[in-house]
């Protein structure tokens, strides 16, 4: 069975600002009580992800400063679970930016999985947005 999670946030900064954030894995545990990341924002490279019962190390795909990062991993085979998840970085026209945290389950593991992520008194992705968002909005030097 696939399942889709996503979350939409909107954040009160340009998109660079955003994706300066959001790129800048070693800074996540000082902000996101969800996820902890290692690695680059590079396409074809691998980062390690932390999430709450889960280690994965998916690899990225698409990295669009300032648009889109994208990633793709599996915990053994694509039959037993493949998550692809991306990260949509979208102008408004009053300056702020939506962000769209939006993943693809797909594999045996996927009803495991999306009780981890979303349970009706937690929603990890939604927690995620609201911190990056907190993290972005208190930088001092996000210019908008």
């Amino acid at each position: 069975m696939d399942a889709v999670l996503t979350a939409v946030i909107d954040i009160d900064a340009t998109p660079e600002s955003v994706w300066n954030v959001l790129t800048d894995f070693a800074a996540y545990g000082e902000w996101s009580n969800f996820s902890a990341a290692e690695g680059t924002a590079q396409v074809g490279s691998r980062l390690t992800m932390r999430m709450p019962g889960m280690t994965f190390r998916p690899t990225v795909t698409v990295a669009t400063p300032g648009q889109e990062l994208r990633w793709t991993g599996t915990l053994g085979t694509k039959r037993l679970f493949q998550g692809q998840h991306s990260f949509v970085l979208s102008p408004n026209h009053d300056g702020t930016t939506r962000l769209t945290n939006h993943e693809e389950f797909s594999g045996a593991l996927v009803t495991l999985t999306r009780r981890l992520l979303r349970t009706p008194k937690r929603d990890g992705y939604a927690e995620f947005n609201q911190g990056l968002k907190q993290r972005v909005e208190g930088l001092t030097d996000s210019p908008r």
